[in-house]
């Protein structure tokens, strides 16, 4: 047996949470509402922690936003191909849409808000990409809870 099958032997084996995993799995399945409620909890969570990343680097929002990207989308093709929900690239637009309000609230905040239409404007995209994203990720989310509980 090789060391990487032996170790996911031993993983498997002495595997704690999947008792755990497998109960809150069979209830949720149960509870359709609760469980778009959970998923959609963890895409916020997600696309917030995406948001703080964006925030923490010390670079221009913009070039952070780029590198943000290219990993999301990185993971997206290399890694979410196995996962049964895709969080990288919905996590990635949402907190893009949190770094834009977060900009034109502070532009509005410092009153430049009423100084310059591009604030306005982006003041609006803010506005728009957040209420597009709470949009797809409650389709989204409906749509594969409802997919699974159905069984397809």
């Amino acid at each position: 047996m090789s060391a990487a099958a032996g170790l996911h032997s031993f993983i498997d084996k002495y595997n704690i949470l999947k008792g755990a995993t497998e109960k809150i799995n069979a209830y949720l399945l149960k509870h359709p509402t609760l469980y778009k409620i959970v998923l959609i909890v963890n895409h916020l969570f997600r696309a917030l922690a995406m948001f703080a990343l964006m925030v923490v680097v010390p670079i221009s929002p913009f070039i952070t936003m780029g590198i943000c990207f290219a990993g999301s989308l990185f993971y997206r093709f290399t890694v979410e191909n196995n996962c049964a929900y895709k969080f990288a690239l919905p996590a990635f637009f949402g907190g893009c849409a949190a770094m834009l309000a977060k900009m034109s609230v502070v532009s509005i905040a410092a009153g430049a808000a009423l100084a310059s239409a591009g604030v306005w404007f982006l003041a609006a995209a803010a506005v728009v990409s957040i209420a597009a994203y709470v949009v797809y990720i409650a389709l989204t989310v409906s749509y594969d809870v409802d997919q699974k509980v159905r069984g397809y």
